[in-house]
Parts: C-alpha cells; sequence; structure tokens
C-alpha cells in the first residue's frame, strides 16, 4: 500500500512580520531559522520525483523575494505547480507590491494564498492584503484566501473577512483555529471542543512540508508539535535525499490510517486503557498528536495494523479517498465494525490545516 504526495512544501523560513496569535510555527519579526537556497534547489529537484506541485510557505517567504523568485523559476522548469502562502506583511510598502508579484508570477508562480482573518488584522492594516489579491488577480496568480476563526466568531464576522475579495479571488478556505502552536496559549472558549475525539479522516497529511532546518513532517501544520520518534517526522532532509525520505513516509501503514479512516477509528483499534473517551479535544488533529507522540499507542497502532484482515480493510479506505466515494469492505470490514472504527472513519472529514 503506498500513497501519492499531493503537495511538497518547504517552509522557507521562521521569521515574519506580524506575530499572529494562531500562528503554528510561532513566527514573528525576531524568530530564527530560515532555509538555505542551495538546500532548497535541491529539495526542489527531489521533490520533483514523487510530486507535481510545490509550495512556499513559512514564516514569511516573501521576505526574501530574489531568493523564492530563483526558486520558483527553477520549480517550474521541473515541470511543478508553484504556489506561496503570504501573510502579506512585507507589503505594507505598496510600491513593492506589483514588483515582486510581478517577477514571480514571470518566474512560473501559478497561485498565490493569502492568510487573512481576525489574527492577521491586529498586525496589519485589511486594504494591504486586498491589494496583493487584486495584484495576485490581475497577474494570473489565482489568489486564494485563507482564514482561522474562533469558535466565537458569527457567520456574519466570518463572511466579512472574504467580502472585499470575493469578485476577484478564486475562494475562501475557512477552518477552525487549533489549540497548537501559539494558539495553545488563546482562551479555551478560542476553540470549538468535542467530548471524547471527534470523527473525521485527514485531507492533510499527504501535504509534508520540509522545514527550514531540514525536518520532513507528514503535514503542513499541526505535525510541527510531533515529539521526537512520531511518524509524523518522517525524516531530515539534510542528512538524507527527500525523495527517498517520502517514498518512505507514503508506505507507513499509520500515515495510511490518519488519512484513510482517522485518528479517532485508530484509537479505537487500541481502545482498552487509552482514556481518550473520556478526554476533550478541538478537532481531529488534537487526536492524532495524542497518538502519535505516545510511543506505546504508536507501538499497539502498529501492532493492529499488521493484521491482515485490518490491512485489507485500510487498503480498501485508501482506494475510496482516492476515487473520492465510499469504500467496500465486505465482508472483511466486520473486524472494524464490530471495533466501532469504520464508523468512526467514514463519519465525517476532519479539516486539517493545508
Amino acid at each position: 500500500m503506498s500513497f501519492a504526495w499531493k503537495t511538497v512544501g518547504l517552509m522557507y523560513t521562521r521569521r515574519c512580520p506580524l506575530a499572529c496569535g494562531h500562528c503554528v510555527t510561532r513566527s514573528s519579526p525576531g524568530a530564527e531559522g530560515k532555509m538555505d537556497p542551495r538546500d532548497a534547489a535541491r529539495y526542489i529537484g527531489e521533490a520533483a520525483r514523487v510530486s507535481t506541485q510545490l509550495c512556499f510557505t513559512g514564516g514569511e517567504p516573501l521576505l526574501y523575494p530574489e531568493e523564492i523568485q530563483r526558486l520558483v523559476a527553477l520549480a517550474s522548469q521541473l515541470g511543478l505547480r508553484v504556489s506561496l502562502v503570504t501573510g502579506c506583511g512585507w507589503a505594507k510598502d505598496e510600491e513593492r507590491v506589483e514588483p515582486v508579484l510581478s517577477e514571480l508570477a514571470e518566474a512560473g508562480l501559478r497561485q498565490l494564498v493569502i492568510s487573512w482573518d481576525p489574527f492577521h488584522e491586529v498586525f496589519l492594516r485589511r486594504e494591504a492584503a486586498v491589494r496583493v489579491a487584486q495584484t495576485a488577480a490581475n497577474l494570473g496568480l489565482r489568489p486564494i484566501i485563507r482564514s482561522a476563526f474562533r469558535a466565537s466568531d458569527s457567520p456574519e464576522a466570518r463572511a466579512d473577512y472574504y467580502a472585499e475579495f470575493a469578485s476577484f479571488a478564486q475562494g475562501h478556505e475557512a477552518a477552525e483555529v487549533l489549540p497548537v502552536g501559539r494558539a495553545a496559549s488563546l482562551p479555551v472558549e478560542s476553540f470549538d471542543w468535542s467530548s471524547g475525539p471527534p470523527a473525521g479522516f485527514c485531507p492533510s497529511v499527504v501535504l509534508p512540508v520540509v522545514r527550514w532546518d531540514g525536518t520532513v513532517y507528514a503535514c503542513c501544520g499541526p505535525s510541527l508539535e510531533a515529539k521526537p520518534g512520531s511518524p509524523l517526522i518522517l525524516g531530515n532532509a539534510l542528512e538524507e535525499p527527500l525523495d527517498r525520505i517520502l517514498a518512505r513516509g507514503a508506505s507507513d501503514p499509520v500515515l495510511h490510517a490518519i488519512y484513510a479512516i482517522g485518528p479517532r477509528a485508530m484509537g479505537k483499534l487500541i481502545e482498552q486503557g487509552n482514556g481518550l473517551s473520556s478526554q476533550r479535544f478541538s478537532g481531529i488533529c488534537q487526536v492524532c498528536l495524542k497518538l502519535t507522540n505516545d510511543p506505546s499507542f504508536v507501538t499497539k497502532i502498529r501492532e493492529r495494523l499488521a493484521d491482515p484482515e485490518i490491512r485489507l480493510v485500510l487498503a480498501a479506505h485508501l482506494l475510496a479517498r482516492r476515487a473520492g466515494k465510499p469504500a467496500d469492505v465486505r465482508p472483511a470490514a466486520r473486524t472494524l465494525r464490530e471495533e466501532g472504527a469504520i464508523g468512526a472513519g467514514l463519519a465525517g472529514c476532519g479539516k486539517g490545516c493545508g
């Protein structure tokens, strides 16, 4: 069994002009950590062997526009579809916006993802983000607006953060803020809590990211909270070729289970004594980290996933996820159904941070 990596992310820097209260990387103007462009160029060549898409993220990658422009050109030449995520903190000087984005478009950038929500607006006027998005649209960069909201934010307030972009942006990706990274210090009422693990499989574990220090994580956000030894940490691209790391990760049954049946279903496989049902969680990412950061849980999950019948069911769910339709797992599904794992995994799709 295996799965394809949808997009490979390069977390080029941890530094950012903003210090948003929900930031999973805890980025800020004083944060340290930046990728060497020579390493980034090598990662791009290796990523092209295992994926068709590449995304630059941070921190704020556009603090280094010349370096990013050259790397975008390289990725484009290798046939990768290139996107970039920005918080627009670099765009306070409006005269910079058109030249920077124009050069990126000429280098081959295909899409600009703009992080914009109440957390960003604490540090930056909305006009700056609108200007970036409008300029990107004019250059054919198909801007997407990505927002994170507190549980207490009203539907009207949420809609307001997209209203000024709606006439030219390609869409709005909205998610609930998660208690990871800097957001872990937000008031508890900022989050949407459930009693016991919420249902849902993960759409983000096929979006690996290489951090500025070479560490490769299985997803683009909460996995940065993974502890050493976690299956969410795939390796280090400074020590081993990135394509080899990702090829190994693509065959890991724990990642298959996160993607295909979800963390709650994984917890059901080792339900006895894990205590998950008595705890509260804010989203499936918290459940995933709870399971994967505990070596004893990981060992038990791997033992259960080694069962041939369970592996058959998991393979069926992987195929179903790729096809975008429910899995027909009769009669082998009996094992997981009796434990309540299949229903838990297919009851809904949890929102990742992709």
